[in-house]
């Protein structure tokens, strides 16, 4: 009997994005002291950390409120310090951070939004300071759907039509890009010294490699300087 095709990617409800922008629109409204960046030394930011958290560092995501069974015993999670809305300016003084990282979260943007976010980390960055930033690499998606995929991971997609749409339509995905468009949009911001870097191994300042390995197969990384 031929296998029944089941496609692994569906986008969200009306009921998620509901949900989604009714909890934005009360954590930039009420909670606006939970998204304020203090200023200490030295300031490393994690922008959109999801589950990797590191020592030494502050960690932004979007607001987090626990769900509470009354019934249960409540079960206590680690969000991050920080909570805000990316597609909104961030709530910071310029010039105080000593370099920013960011994984997997450009791409959960749309384009416009992506760009806004890169003025907004060359802002709070301090002259000479580094942003290391990393995402999938459509180009290897492409690779894969002609035939050429470098990475074994490429091989649990049925097909290279069925990659595609994974990183252009799942995961909450809004943009895909690539060094080509990374470095552009960097650029037209106003960082300098940009270029691509080992994923886990290479990078100008060295605290900021925090790559998490299981996206290595997927992923570029790309590091760039805010001007002194």
């Amino acid at each position: 009997m031929e296998e029944i095709f089941t496609p692994n990617f569906k986008g969200p409800t009306l009921k998620q994005i509901m949900i989604f922008e009714l909890i934005s629109w009360y954590g930039r409204n009420f909670r606006k002291r939970k998204s304020k960046i203090p200023i200490i030394s030295p300031l490393l930011l994690d922008i959109g950390c999801g589950g990797n958290f590191t020592n030494g560092w502050l960690h932004i995501d979007f607001f987090h409120f626990p769900r509470v069974k009354f019934w249960k015993k409540r079960i206590h999670t680690r969000s991050a310090e920080i909570e805000m809305d990316l597609r909104y300016p961030i709530n910071s003084k310029d010039n105080i951070c000593d370099g920013i990282y960011s994984g997997h979260t450009i791409e959960h943007l749309y384009p416009d939004e992506a760009y806004k976010l890169l003025c907004e980390l060359y802002r709070i960055l301090k002259p000479g300071c580094f942003l290391r930033i990393n995402f999938p690499d459509i180009e290897k998606y492409v690779n894969f759907y002609l035939g050429n995929a470098i990475s074994e991971e490429f091989h649990t997609f049925k097909t290279g039509c069925e990659a595609i749409c994974t990183i252009t339509q799942n995961y909450g995905h809004h943009s895909t890009w690539d060094k080509k468009l990374m470095f552009k949009a960097l650029n037209s911001v106003g960082f300098v010294n940009i270029k691509e870097v080992i994923f886990g191994e290479e990078g100008t300042d060295k605290r900021l490699i925090k790559e998490e390995w299981v996206r290595k197969w997927e992923s570029i990384v790309v590091e760039a300087q805010k001007p002194i």
